[in-house]
């Protein structure tokens, strides 16, 4: 079997990417323009910053912390330009990444927000609509965490954005506010397409100059995300794969075409990345692409959506509670 026969294409309900990588919201993100560059360079989706209905300036600098071993610290409290300017350039660069699904994620703090913010990205062209509930850096007190707190207002939230849209809906969620197969559910009842769980670490860095810690973040902490983070990761998507019957894209410490390979494995049918090209760059998604397809190639296996999964068999069908509460 040579390359131009492997299949890489997933679906992920009504959605096929080509392939399974996604650029996840971020900074890489911040505009249309910059989200054509990874769509070229041959990812299957590429979501948007997260916008807000006014421009954003976030948290101070510096926002971002590198780290050893492929790590990253940041606290950026969503910076982004706002939906009206985003909308209006998006208008005149999606018909440049036809070949690629676009992501558009936004945050609200009221449900009317939310929907209105849905609407707007609908609008504008969405191919697939990204909630964030999840930013814990936000503001001081970190408010748009709450949604995961209280599932009966989530779920009302879903239950509203659902009626205001119909292009599929994907929410991310983290572990730091909850038991992430219990949350899963709550969002499969309330109709979500598609789930994308994340393994939160909230962490620090010190600079041993002057004792300070590295980010402007007032309190000094931030999201450890990156490489290390690969494992605890791993572990969610199969506790989540395990809870609900709808698609998980998984998120977290992916940075190599085999990593994509072992979260299909786990049961994810996608993958979200995005420290790895900050680092790498777009030009690695192709370094990436040629690894899936050679692993396919020596395993002599056609379609790479046949792993998906593969490694649920080994596991008991309930969810391991270790560390939820």
């Amino acid at each position: 079997m040579g390359y131009s026969k492997a299949d890489l294409r997933v679906h992920i309900g009504k959605v096929v990417l080509h392939n399974p990588i996604i650029l996840a919201p971020g900074p890489l993100g911040r505009t249309p323009v910059s989200m054509k560059r990874f769509a070229e360079a041959g990812c299957g989706a590429v979501a948007s910053k997260t916008l807000s209905s006014q421009p954003w300036k976030g948290n101070p600098e510096p926002k971002r912390v590198p780290l050893p071993y492929g790590a990253l610290l940041n606290a950026e409290g969503a910076p982004n330009i706002g939906v009206q300017a985003f909308s209006e350039q998006l208008r005149k660069t999606k018909s440049q990444m036809a070949n690629c699904q676009i992501i558009v994620s936004v945050v609200g703090k009221t449900i009317e927000e939310f929907v209105s913010m849905a609407v707007e990205a609908k609008k504008m062209g969405a191919d697939i609509i990204d909630l964030d509930i999840t930013c814990p850096n936000v503001g001081d007190k970190g408010k748009v965490d709450s949604w995961q707190k209280d599932l009966g207002l989530l779920e009302e939230l879903i239950t509203g954005v659902k009626e205001a849209i119909t292009v599929p809906l994907w929410i991310k969620f983290i572990s730091a506010y909850g038991n992430l197969p219990s949350i899963a559910k709550t969002l499969e009842k309330a109709g979500v397409d598609a789930v994308v769980p994340f393994v939160s670490i909230g962490a620090m860095a010190i600079d041993l100059e002057t004792g300070k810690p590295r980010l402007g973040f007032r309190h000094g902490v931030g999201v450890f995300t990156g490489a290390p983070l690969k494992y605890a990761a791993l572990k969610a998507v199969t506790d989540v794969c395990r809870t609900v019957n709808i698609p998980v894209i998984a998120t977290g410490g992916c940075s190599s075409g085999l990593d994509v390979i072992e979260y299909l494995m786990a049961g994810a049918r996608a993958v979200e990345m995005h420290t790895v090209f900050m680092r790498e760059g777009a030009g690695y998604i192709q370094q990436m692409i040629s690894q899936m397809t050679e692993f396919l190639k020596k395993k002599g296996i056609s379609r790479i959506e046949d792993l998906i999964g593969r490694t649920l068999q080994y596991l008991p069908q309930e969810a391991f509670s270790f560390w939820y509460r």
